[in-house]
């Protein structure tokens, strides 16, 4: 007896603590308003949108080659002779110095070709980027929609929890009143008593759950843990007659990770067109132009006529040329042939992998759809149960009030609307997630959460 009232004094004070915790500031939000935060603040998205600025830099006529090269040089040199042959007609020390600028000008006027592949490759490597970074955004959304609603779920279990914590406690209020009356045995009070010390232990556990849940929802967020939110969409569905044709085809043409294997598959396609090129004539022009300026000094030198002096000597000279080179490969070993059927190959390992995942996708829709399905079903037993439940415990109170049902049986209904409340909770949640799931196999859950 001791011991039931110390744990019960003690569950007293921890709803008591819970009740004087100074609350944070709360605000509200919104799921859009949560997608727009978390996709803001989301690691990977960030990376993705640098990889597309890196792919939208590279895809120019530039980088594919199609312009010349401009290129400056200055070269400068020094040397010095020491003359000291007597068949010379002078004697002693030359220095030199000679400076030296040049401009050239190369360009790859035709290469099978290889441009213009090129370039449609760059194109699609492009595409291949917002591709990836679609897919993650996907991620993110659907991530952050289940973890939204995840608090919502543990918030109204925690309003059922709190309703069956106030049954439990003017229960046992009514049966101390009737001890006190000497209408009630004590067997039958601490009866009441425990189940209050129950519902109130599953109470406090539920607090946990939901603050659990908000924190799980801040990480994804990207913002600090301990933020309190008021949110105001509610955990609502609604049934969908969803087909497998329809969903089928929607998922064929929008689905983000198929979209991106028929554009590796392009990129495939090109690098059988650039390995091809090889096989055609270049034909390149260099235009050039260098200018020549060179200082000769003769350091006490001697000079036939027996003069002994220093004599400067300038020349210099200017030089233009261009030049057309035309090359075409008549073997290498087969190694462009070898290049072209390697092309092949991964093209068809590309195609491959297409089929691949249309079967993989079309597994994964056939799955969650059927499973939408049976949780659709589930969800409208657990409404039907819930009500029964429901109804059952309302009657029951006031039989129990009245003496006609016993403490155990009012405990039984007790237990039993709270199982089939908390049930139907779970498999609107259910439902919601596989609604999610389909819309993201779909390609249309950016159209569905669309932010601004």
């Amino acid at each position: 007896m001791k011991k039931i009232l110390l744990t019960f004094g003690m569950a007293l004070a921890i709803l008591n603590s819970y009740a004087q915790t100074e609350e944070p500031k709360i605000t509200e939000l919104s799921l859009s308003e949560a997608i727009a935060t978390g996709l803001d603040n989301n690691f990977s998205i960030k990376i993705e949108k640098q990889n597309i600025d890196i792919a939208t830099r590279n895809n120019s006529w530039g980088q594919a080659g199609l312009y010349p090269s401009l290129t400056f040089n200055l070269s400068q040199g020094f040397s010095r002779t020491e003359i000291n042959n007597p068949t010379s007609f002078v004697q002693g020390a030359i220095q030199s110095r000679n400076l030296q600028p040049s401009l050239s000008l190369n360009w790859t006027l035709f290469n099978g070709f290889n441009v213009q592949i090129t370039k449609e490759r760059l194109e699609f490597l492009q595409q291949q980027s917002v591709g990836n970074a679609t897919i993650v955004i996907e991620n993110s959304i659907q991530g952050i929609v289940e973890a939204y609603y995840t608090v919502r779920l543990q918030e109204e279990q925690l309003t059922i929890f709190e309703r069956s914590l106030q049954l439990s406690k003017d229960k046992y209020n009514y049966s101390k009143l009737k001890g006190e009356l000497g209408s009630a045995v004590t067997f039958d009070i601490l009866q009441d008593k425990s189940a209050y010390l129950t519902d109130s232990s599953n109470y406090i556990t539920q607090l946990y759950n939901v603050q659990n849940a908000l924190r799980n929802l801040n990480l994804l967020l990207g913002i600090d843990v301990e933020t309190s939110y008021d949110l105001t969409d509610s955990l609502t569905v609604q049934i969908q007659p969803f087909t497998l044709d329809e969903l089928y085809a929607r998922m064929v043409a929008n689905n983000s990770n198929l979209k991106n294997q028929y554009i590796n598959q392009e990129i495939f396609k090109r690098d059988i067109g650039i390995a091809r090129s090889a096989m055609y004539p270049s034909i390149s022009m260099t235009l050039g132009g260098s200018d020549n300026n060179q200082v000769q000094n003769l350091t006490k030198a001697t000079f036939l006529n027996g003069n002994v002096g220093e004599a400067g000597i300038k020349s210099g000279n200017t030089n233009y040329n261009a030049n057309f080179t035309l090359s075409f490969t008549i073997f290498n070993g087969g190694r462009i042939r070898r290049q072209i059927e390697n092309a092949k190959v991964n093209e068809q390992i590309a195609a491959i992998r297409v089929d691949e995942l249309k079967q993989s996708l079309k597994n994964n829709l056939i799955n969650t759809l059927e499973f939408y399905r049976l949780r659709a079903r589930l969800y409208q037993i657990a409404i039907e149960n819930r009500q029964t439940a429901e109804f059952n415990l309302t009657l029951g109170e006031d039989r129990y009030r009245n003496g006609t049902i016993s403490s155990f049986d009012f405990r039984d209904l007790q237990l039993n609307y709270l199982r089939s409340a908390l049930s139907e909770l779970q498999t609107k949640y259910n439902l919601v997630e596989s609604e999610v799931e389909l819309m993201r196999l779909t390609g249309g859950i950016l159209e569905e959460y669309e932010t601004e």
